[in-house]
């Protein structure tokens, strides 16, 4: 696996994590703070967890329209 290929995976890793640690954070709010909706809670973990996956597939992507 060539140093390119490891540094697009580590930025892939990267991205998926903080998307996981953001939404532990609203989950962690939310069982903090009842006064929210869960419903709200889900569709805001839901969001940052599209997002994060959404990244990670460009990121995956951009070699395949380099070559």
């Amino acid at each position: 696996m060539s140093e390119r290929e490891l540094e697009r995976l580590r930025r892939v890793v990267e991205r998926l994590m903080a998307g996981h640690r953001e939404a532990l954070g609203v989950i962690d709010q939310e069982v903090e703070d009842q006064e929210s909706s869960a419903q709200e809670t889900l569709a805001e973990v839901q969001d940052i967890l599209s997002g994060a996956y959404d990244d990670a597939r460009i990121i995956l992507g951009e070699e395949e329209g380099e070559g």
